[in-house]
């Protein structure tokens, strides 16, 4: 019986190697992205995904635990690639590749302890960990460009039709004496990012057919960018009649919180649309 104990307990030190191994090799990984998240507001959600992926694997747990629990050798290949990917990423001084390559880690150590099937179960709540990597400067710069455009454009838009005179050049709108312009940080793709993965984590929650599902994570898109104008609208209908201090400050600071419960608010709406026109298809396994 000793023998028995003495064994299962060495058997799970060995299962716990990979996992201390692979916490040593990313630790550098793993402290930038901390560092980036605590310094750049736009990817401050980044603390909250990690441990968000851990809470749907916990939902799915019953699932996951039928998959079986035998290990595959093919794991550590992927372990290896991803080793490899990590090294050849700090000789291009490419932080995001790190990160991929620790994802990439993750799904290796799973397969090489528990297989296929339980990674194949698992793959949403790990390849959830994408977003809280931050988007390499030149992705960026050609996803925050035409943000500011396109929120500038509606924003200007839907000012005229309250009455109010502007006119835009780019992505800076003029009042009578007076311009507003949709700086980066107003481009909405701190929003963006962060509403889009809180889409994948409801869709992936909700009991729903797979199109009902991806009908919610692509509707995040156009939901954030219209938020996004209506936080500009809002600051200019505040610039031109109130005050442009507190257009420029209480409501700059706070409004990108309220436009985030509004966004919400409204994905909340369409799920419920969804469950009123499509109730027989509603409770079905994921």
């Amino acid at each position: 019986m000793e023998e028995t104990r003495t064994d299962r307990r060495s058997a799970q030190l060995i299962g716990l190697l990979p996992f201390a191994v692979g916490a040593a090799y990313y630790a550098d990984v793993v402290k930038g992205l901390c560092v980036r998240w605590w310094e750049d507001p736009n990817y401050s959600h980044g603390f909250f995904v990690p441990l968000f992926s851990l809470y749907l694997l916990w939902e799915d747990r019953r699932a996951i635990g039928k998959c079986g629990g035998e290990g595959s050798l093919a794991g550590s290949l992927i372990i290896v690639s991803a080793a490899i990917m990590k090294m050849f990423s700090h000789m291009i001084l490419s932080p995001y590749l790190a990160g991929i390559s620790l994802i990439v880690m993750v799904c290796g150590v799973v397969m090489c302890c528990w297989g296929w099937r339980t990674l194949g179960r698992a793959a949403v709540p790990i390849g959830f960990l994408i977003f809280m990597l931050p988007l390499p400067h030149p992705a960026y710069e050609l996803v925050s460009l035409p943000l500011q455009r396109m929120a500038a454009v509606l924003a200007a838009g839907a000012l005229q039709i309250v009455s109010i005179p502007v006119l835009r050049e780019g992505n800076v709108i003029h009042f009578a004496g007076r311009s507003l312009e949709v700086a980066e940080a107003c481009s909405g793709i701190r929003l963006l990012m962060g509403f889009v993965a809180m889409g994948v984590a409801v869709a992936f929650l909700s009991r729903r057919p797979a199109w009902q599902r991806a009908t919610l994570v692509g509707s995040t898109v156009p939901i954030a960018v219209l938020a996004n104008a209506l936080r500009v609208t809002i600051t200019g209908v505040l610039y031109h009649g109130v005050s442009e201090d507190l257009a420029q400050g209480f409501f700059h600071a706070f409004s990108g919180w309220l436009m985030f419960v509004a966004a919400l608010a409204a994905l909340a709406g369409e799920c419920r649309i969804l469950a009123r026109v499509f109730p027989a298809r509603l409770g079905g396994a994921r």
